[in-house]
């Protein structure tokens, strides 16, 4: 078996492609591999996310790499599914979910202070709009500072003083085996973006590649994220809204936590329910939250 990855070149990404070669060398032994580098939307704008929607630039991690497929340049894409928009090419699908690393959020600095701890006034980066929107909920008293970059760019500004503190996701440093202090941010109070920690493959549908990594996807993780993009795809407005969603799984049941809060932080409305199918409980936390937050005027 021979595949054609296209990724991003950046550490993480790369990382993120070892992590899938070495799950489908499981189950097929014989997989041998290249690797296909793209230079994406978001990899080539410095501007925070929110400028680059309000010029029409979406999909800023995925639209190249998914090209390469398209044009036959590669046989399938690797993404990290929280970059993933809800909707891609129409020629295109997700083809194989690996089982999810940790899920959740965490603050980071130089002393591992959780996020209770920090001082009044400290400066916390982040480019999120939804980690931005919480930070302002659960600490207004913080000054909230636009941060691009990747992980190790990140990193490098925190170390030289530019920020007290940054959010990042923990599978991200989790993968990269990163020596950073972190405290995680509890899933109830901040909420992950769904998706987060599931690193997900695209081919063209209805392709021989396409059937085998269907065959080994990981279950859970396709209930998972299932749940939690039903609740940003129902919801609407993709990931420039200040939403999150995180499926768990209790025996043969999902629970699904939802947040939704305005830009400012100073409104926040939360769900929380239980159910068997991943699509309508995804479809029903998104309609409760239209519902919750229509109520109160504009979100």
């Amino acid at each position: 078996m021979m595949l054609r990855i296209a990724a991003r070149s950046s550490k993480l990404s790369l990382k993120q492609v070892e992590e899938f070669v070495e799950y489908v060398r499981k189950h097929y032994p014989e997989l041998q591999y290249e690797i296909i580098t793209v230079k994406t939307t978001g990899d080539k704008f410095q501007a925070s996310f929110e400028e680059l929607a309000k010029k029409g630039l979406t999909g800023l991690f995925e639209k190249e790499v998914n090209k390469a497929v398209l044009e036959g340049e590669a046989d399938v894409a690797v993404h990290s599914l929280k970059d993933l928009p809800t909707e891609i090419d129409e020629r295109l699908e997700i083809v194989a979910y690996l089982p999810r690393d940790p899920p959740y959020d965490v603050l980071v600095t130089k002393e591992g202070l959780s996020l209770d701890e920090l001082p009044k006034g400290a400066v916390v980066g982040t480019s999120s709009s939804r980690r931005k929107a919480l930070i302002k909920n659960l600490r207004p008293d913080l000054k909230v500072k636009d941060l691009r970059g990747n992980v190790d760019t990140r990193i490098r500004k925190l170390k030289a003083g530019d920020y007290d503190a940054i959010i990042l996701a923990e599978a991200g440093i989790v993968r990269l085996e990163l020596d950073v202090k972190y405290q995680r941010l509890y899933w109830r109070d901040f909420t992950p973006a769904p998706g987060q920690g599931i690193i997900v493959a695209v081919s063209k549908k209805d392709t021989e590649v396409a059937n085998l990594l269907k065959a080994i996807s990981d279950i859970t993780s396709e209930k998972l994220a299932t749940a939690e993009r039903e609740v940003l795809k129902t919801f609407g407005g993709g990931c420039f809204v200040a939403l999150g969603a995180l499926a768990r799984a209790e025996g043969d049941l999902l629970r699904l936590r939802a947040t939704l809060l305005n830009t400012s932080g100073t409104k926040r409305w939360d769900v929380e329910i239980l159910g068997e199918d991943p699509k309508a409980l995804g479809k029903e936390a998104a309609s409760m939250l239209k519902k919750m937050s229509d109520e109160y005027g504009e979100y």
